[in-house]
């Protein structure tokens, strides 16, 4: 039996060639707690890089591997190299590159090849033997068919949003391009007129929308999951408003700078950001806003933070060998429509450097602003509201989600 594996970054095997489809293969069956558990970590590391449909990706890792990622589930492959998400136990192994002694075919539920597994491991790293990591690189190899093959796909936001905007029906259009779009990309199938083929597409289609029928609209839910700015102000890297996106093998994490957790990136001197970190500002109304970040071990000397509010891009240039701590990149007027962020991208124009990615810290100027209450008294748009529009000021001066000190420079802008 063999299953369609992904040669390198840029070459997606020729599976056309594949005989009969993993499916067939008796093999452990998943019980369900451990299906919802191995869907959740597929859920919740695509979100992480912007991607809210991800049944998409689990109807991939069904139709490669029935969505077994361990030698466990499905003994009658390969072993592959120790995974931590298997309890130290070996990653399942595609069987159908020659005898397993050789250890070739590819790895995980995504099934990722550079040739033999000591080959993968260095072109992929050994995140790619867990469920996260295998995610994660399925969601690169994904976004960078679609950059290539998608009319006005061109960078890395707009193939996630294109890929958020397939609808889970069969009969949608949309749902039928992606699966043929799979078939190719993906599993190398790409005639119009091969049986085989028709049956690939359809079977990544339905696949994924069968895995989201199984869970359900709310279980695989995550475009809402940043709606507030957090209780504390703080935005940390990994968590529900931030977003990573490009090739997960570029990002790094270390144990230091803001509680304990940082991410670096190397530079480039492109024109166009490869990797690049988003914090989503939600604060659910208008407000003004003194955003800080932290910055802990960056070599970058030109590291641009984009502020984009209130119909409008601001850019704050730091230099960060020079900061370790909080620094303010100023005070902003946001509007609060919900499409707000800061970003930080690698291509700040000189290559080479470490671009170090931390928390950010958002303290209100208008005091505690509550969006469900209507009649809130830090409204900033509340003509009647203590401290607006000639009205007394508000108690206690700049209120903040964070009980912090503000450090560096302030800039207000409006």
């Amino acid at each position: 039996m063999r299953w369609a594996a992904i040669c390198s970054v840029l070459v997606c095997a020729s599976a056309c060639s594949t005989p009969d489809d993993v499916n067939t293969v008796e093999q452990t069956a998943l019980t369900a707690a451990q299906r919802r558990a191995r869907a959740e970590l597929i859920r919740d590391s695509a979100a992480e890089m912007g991607v809210y449909n991800a049944a998409l990706l689990g109807g991939i890792a069904v139709s490669e591997t029935q969505f077994a990622h361990c030698w466990s589930e499905a003994t009658w492959a390969c072993q592959g190299p120790a995974s931590p998400s298997c309890d130290g136990g070996p990653v399942i192994a595609g069987a159908a590159d020659g005898p397993c002694s050789q250890m070739q075919g590819g790895l995980g539920m995504f099934q990722f090849d550079a040739g033999t597994y000591a080959q993968t491991l260095a072109t992929y790293g050994d995140s790619i033997l867990s469920v996260e990591g295998n995610t994660a690189q399925a969601v690169a190899f994904v976004v960078e068919r679609l950059r290539q093959e998608i009319t006005g796909v061109d960078d890395w936001m707009s193939a996630v949003e294109h890929m958020n905007d397939v609808p889970m029906d069969a009969s949608d259009p949309a749902a039928v391009a992606w699966g043929n779009f799979l078939a190719c990309r993906y599993n190398g199938c790409c005639s119009t007129t091969s049986s085989t083929c028709t049956t690939r597409a359809a079977g990544y289609r339905d696949n994924a929308i069968d895995l989201y029928n199984e869970f359900g609209a709310d279980f695989w839910r995550t475009s809402d999951r940043c709606t507030a700015v957090p209780a504390d102000g703080i935005i940390d890297q990994r968590t529900a408003c931030y977003v990573a996106g490009g090739d997960p093998r570029y990002w790094r994490r270390e144990a230091t700078g803001y509680a304990d957790s940082h991410e670096w990136t190397g530079t480039t001197g492109a024109a166009a950001p490869s990797n690049f970190s988003r914090w989503l500002i939600r604060p659910g109304r208008a407000a003004q806003l003194q955003l800080d970040v932290y910055v802990s071990g960056g070599t970058a000397t030109n590291a641009v933070y984009e502020i984009v509010h209130s119909g409008t891009t601001e850019r704050v240039t730091l230099d960060q060998t020079m900061v370790d701590g909080f620094i303010s990149l100023g005070d902003f007027a946001f509007s609060g429509d919900g499409t707000e962020y800061v970003q930080l991208a690698d291509n700040t124009g000189t290559p080479s450097q470490q671009l170090a990615v931390d928390a950010l810290r958002i303290v209100s100027l208008d005091g505690p602003i509550d969006p469900n209450d209507p009649n809130d008294p830090n409204d900033p748009n509340d003509p009647n509201a203590p401290g607006c529009c000639g009205g007394a000021p508000s108690p206690g001066g700049a209120a903040v989600w964070a009980l912090v000190a503000v450090v560096g420079l302030r800039r207000r802008r409006r």
